[in-house]
C-alpha cells in the first residue's frame, strides 16, 4: 500500500526556499497532518520533505488535490513561478483552502484562486515575537486560526484585503524608522556626543517615545497641550543641516497635522520652508 493511500492528509505543501524556517516548519503536528509536498522539481520537493521531516514528495502539483488545504511558501523571486505551477495544475479549487505562509503575494494572485472557488488566507510573522498577522476569509481564515492556536501564537487579525496597508505600517515602524534613528544619532555626534553613546541615546529616545505612546496614545505627544516656540524649532531645523533639516520640518508639520494642534505654529513653519526652484 502506498503512503498516499494510507491516510487523507490535512495539508499539502507547495514551496520553495527556506520552507523549514517558515511557519510551516513550526507546525507541531506536521508529521501526521502533512501529505503531498510539491515544488518546481521532484528533487526540490524531496529536499523540502526531508527538511520538514513530514509529508512525501510528489512530481506534479496535481497531487495537492488530495488534502483540503494547501500551504504555500516561497521567497519573492520564486513566488511567481510557483504560483504558475498551481495555475496550470488540474486542481478543483471549489471549496478548497489556500494559505500563504510567511511570503509576499499580491491580491491579484489570490484573486485568481478565489475566482475558481478557493478561499485564501495569509499568515505572516512581522517582527514581534509571539505574534502573527492573520488575514483571510471563509474556510481559509478558520484554518489559519487553527494553525495559530497550534503554534501557540497571538494572532493579529487584519481586515480582508488590507495586507498591504498592514505591511506599510510594519515598514514604517521598522525599515523606514531606522534611518531616522541613525539621523538622530548623527546629530548627537555632531553635537559632541561620543559615537557609542550617541547611538544608545538615539535608540533610548525613540524607545521612550514608543513606550509613552503605547501608554497614552496621542496625548503622549510632547506638544499635545504645550505650544512649541517657532524660533526654537527654526533654530533646530537650521542646525540640522539642509537635508536633515528639511526632513525635520516635514516631520514636525506631520505631527501638527496628524494631532490637529497648533495650526498657527504649523503655518509659520510652512512659511519658513524653502521652496525648491523649478
Amino acid at each position: 500500500m502506498s503512503r498516499e493511500s494510507e491516510f487523507r492528509p490535512r495539508y499539502g505543501i507547495i514551496g520553495a526556499g527556506a520552507v523549514g524556517k517558515s511557519l510551516i516548519g513550526r507546525l507541531p503536528g506536521k508529521a501526521r497532518e502533512v501529505g503531498p509536498v510539491a515544488a518546481v522539481s521532484f528533487r526540490v520537493a524531496s529536499r523540502i520533505a526531508n527538511v520538514l521531516r513530514a509529508g512525501y514528495p510528489v512530481r506534479t502539483a496535481e497531487a495537492l488535490s488530495r488534502p483540503s488545504a494547501v500551504l504555500f511558501h516561497a521567497p519573492p523571486e520564486q513566488a511567481a513561478s510557483l504560483l504558475g505551477l498551481l495555475d496550470v495544475a488540474r486542481i478543483s479549487w471549489k471549496g478548497r483552502v489556500l494559505i500563504f505562509c510567511d511570503c509576499e503575494v499580491t491580491l491579484a494572485a489570490r484573486a485568481r484562486f478565489h475566482d475558481q472557488g478557493a478561499s485564501t488566507a495569509v499568515l505572516k510573522q512581522f517582527g514581534i515575537a509571539g505574534r502573527i498577522a492573520v488575514e483571510g476569509e471563509g474556510a481559509a481564515l478558520k484554518a489559519a486560526r487553527r494553525i495559530v492556536r497550534e503554534l501557540r501564537l497571538k494572532p493579529v487579525e487584519i481586515s480582508a484585503g488590507a495586507a498591504d496597508r498592514f505591511d506599510a505600517a510594519v515598514t514604517l515602524g521598522t525599515c523606514a524608522l531606522a534611518p531616522l534613528i541613525d539621523c538622530a544619532a548623527a546629530m548627537l555626534r555632531h553635537a559632541g556626543v561620543r559615537d557609542g553613546e550617541a547611538a544608545r541615546l538615539a535608540a533610548t529616545l525613540f524607545q521612550q517615545t514608543a513606550r509613552e505612546y503605547a501608554r497614552s496614545g496621542r496625548q503622549s505627544w510632547g506638544w499635545h497641550l504645550r505650544k512649541p516656540e517657532v524660533d526654537r524649532l527654526e533654530a533646530q531645523i537650521e542646525a540640522a543641516g539642509p537635508r536633515a533639516g528639511a526632513l525635520l520640518r516635514e516631520l514636525l508639520l506631520l505631527g501638527f497635522d496628524t494631532f490637529d494642534r497648533h495650526a498657527d505654529v504649523a503655518g509659520q513653519l510652512r512659511h519658513g520652508a524653502i521652496i525648491p526652484s523649478a
